[in-house]
Order: C-alpha cells, then structure tokens, then sequence
C-alpha cells in the first residue's frame, strides 16, 4: 500500500511539472528574428572587445559579436590563437591586445556608435554581457578589428560569421597582426 500510494505521488509530481514546464515555453517571449539597432555612447572601452554604453535609458556592457581580441587585463593563452606556448607570444598577445584596445578607442572616440544585435545569436554572453555588433560610421569594428589582425574570429553562432571568417583568413594569409610571425612589428 505504502508502495502505490509513493508511485501516484511521484507521477502526480512529474505530470504536474511537465504542465508547468511547458505552460512556461508556451508564455515566454520568442526572439525576434529583426535586429535591434539603437545609439549609444561609449563610457569606456574594456579591451578590444568589450566596451561600456550609455544610452538615454540605460548603461551597459557590450561584447562586440563574432571576434575575440587577445587580454589587456588578464593572462592570454596563446593556443587560442593558434599560436605555440611561449612567452614571446604572450608577449605578442599582450601587445596586440592594447593595439586592438586603441583601436577602438581611436575609432569611437567623441562619437556616437551603433550598437546591432544579431537574431542569430544569443542576446546576452557568459558574464551576462550584450552580444552586438558595434558601428562608426558605417565602419564595421568588429570587421576592422579582424582585418588588422587584432582579432580572431569567436567560435558561435551569428549572421556575419563566413564573412569575418574569410577576413581573418585574408588578415592570416598577409600577416597582419597576431598572425605576423614577428607579431605585429611591421605595424
């Protein structure tokens, strides 16, 4: 008796969250499939690809979308960018990582930027960070940072991915940036 009694609670139990859970999917608000575009100033550029807003409404932290930069705070590891394990290329890293800081210091500087999200991707990051593209000008910083060399293309699922893919590859193949084997120092 003991035995029937804990099986029925158990199976009221999964019947009664299985129609919460899907009651729950039913009222949660579906992702857009437009982009959300808006204006925003910039407070303060994190690194290369990080940076604090402000809009009329709100502050925030943004990850530009698609491309990591290397460290300017924290340790680099060199093998995420396809690069041996030494302290020449952590050095390297470093460097190219203040390049890439200035960069997006020395293209939004005093300006207005526009800040795009991207239907295909996640709103929001590991450390609850807005994924967005960033844009001056019609100038694409995610783009140039990849085209400097200053950037490598970030392993995730977004709208301009084959794009920055083959701006890497071209950034790679004419040895610019972290893919100069002297690091950058043509530069």
């Amino acid at each position: 008796m003991n035995q029937l009694k804990v099986i029925t609670i158990l199976l009221i139990v999964i019947f009664t969250a299985s129609v919460l859970k899907t009651s729950t999917q039913l009222t949660q608000t579906p992702k857009t499939e437009e982009p959300e575009n808006f204006t925003a100033t910039i407070i303060k550029v994190v690194d290369g690809d990080t940076i604090d807003i402000k809009t009329q409404n709100r502050t925030d932290t943004v990850r530009i979308l698609g491309i990591d930069t290397p460290e300017t705070y924290g340790k680099n590891t060199p093998s995420e960018y396809y690069l041996e394990n030494t302290s020449k290329n952590r050095r390297c890293l470093q460097k190219i990582g203040e390049k890439a800081t200035q960069l997006v210091k020395n293209q939004t500087k005093n300006q207005k930027i526009t800040v795009k999200t991207d239907p295909k991707s996640d709103e929001r990051g590991t450390y609850g960070r807005l994924l967005a593209y960033i844009q001056n000008n019609q100038t694409d910083i995610g783009e140039r940072l990849l085209q400097k060399g200053y950037a490598r293309l970030y392993n995730s699922t977004f709208t301009k991915k084959l794009k920055y893919h083959k701006l890497q590859k071209k950034a790679r193949t004419n040895n610019k940036g972290i893919w100069n084997p002297n690091c950058g120092a043509a530069e």
